[in-house]
């Protein structure tokens, strides 16, 4: 069963995507999934609701390329990844601005904590990586597809790129994905535990903060593998 790898051109392929992504996410459990697919209704709405978000970002940035794998035999896409190229960066020195999950219910106790959460992950992207590079936003390969070589075939395509442009590459990881990112030439440069502290927390509160949503920032530098005790974290000497 050969796998092909292919950049998404037609917004038709998001209907197989995303369904990959939410069943990747849950197998293994991924802490994070809750808080950019949540379910209010049904995982089919959910989905869906996913979809539109994506594509809808993917149409407005000419710089984030989203891959997928294609498994020959059945036609069907087993994997997909986000990348995006960044060439500038705007205000690189500036906090991160608050952050609108709009996804989540308006005014619910979810949609306050998705925000708190969202923004320790990009403003802890943001502060360290100001200079001009690639990004993973999320790679994914179905459960029932997996040491096929499906997700080698999504990481090499970013690191070429990057090694083409010459960039700095990142991705922020969950703590069970950084042995598999390791083995791709990334470091785990850093490790982030959000502060979702507040005053007087409620017991949903408490009960969404005691999961465990430490990340991972993995870097690999420009043309070569990340080598430990030699390469240097920009951001520690700027």
């Amino acid at each position: 069963m050969p796998l092909r790898l292919e950049e998404v051109k037609n917004e038709q392929d998001f209907g197989e995507i995303l369904p990959v992504l939410y069943a990747a996410f849950g197998e293994p459990y991924n802490s994070l999934r809750k808080w950019f697919i949540p379910v209010h209704t049904t995982v089919e709405a959910a989905i869906e609701d996913a979809k539109g978000r994506n594509v809808k970002s993917w149409k407005e940035h000419t710089n984030i390329h989203w891959l997928k794998v294609t498994d020959t035999d059945s036609g069907k896409i087993v994997g997909a990844a986000e990348w995006e190229i960044r060439h500038t960066i705007d205000s690189p020195h500036e906090p991160q601005k608050p952050i609108n999950a709009y996804w989540h219910i308006e005014g619910s106790e979810e949609k306050l904590f998705a925000e708190k959460l969202l923004i320790n992950l990009k403003g802890f992207m943001k502060e360290r990586m100001t200079r001009p590079h690639v990004e993973l936003e999320q790679l994914v390969v179905h459960p029932d597809h997996r040491r096929r070589g499906a997700g080698k075939l999504l990481l090499d395509w970013g690191i070429q790129k990057a090694d083409e442009l010459g960039l700095e590459s990142c991705i922020e990881s969950v703590p069970f994905a950084v042995p598999i990112y390791e083995k791709f030439g990334f470091g785990n440069a850093e490790v982030l535990n959000p502060d979702l502290v507040i005053p007087n927390p409620s017991a949903k509160w408490e009960e969404y903060a005691a999961d465990d949503l430490r990340v991972s920032l993995m870097w690999r530098p420009a043309g070569h593998a990340y080598r430990a005790g030699k390469d240097k974290l920009p951001w520690l000497n700027s």
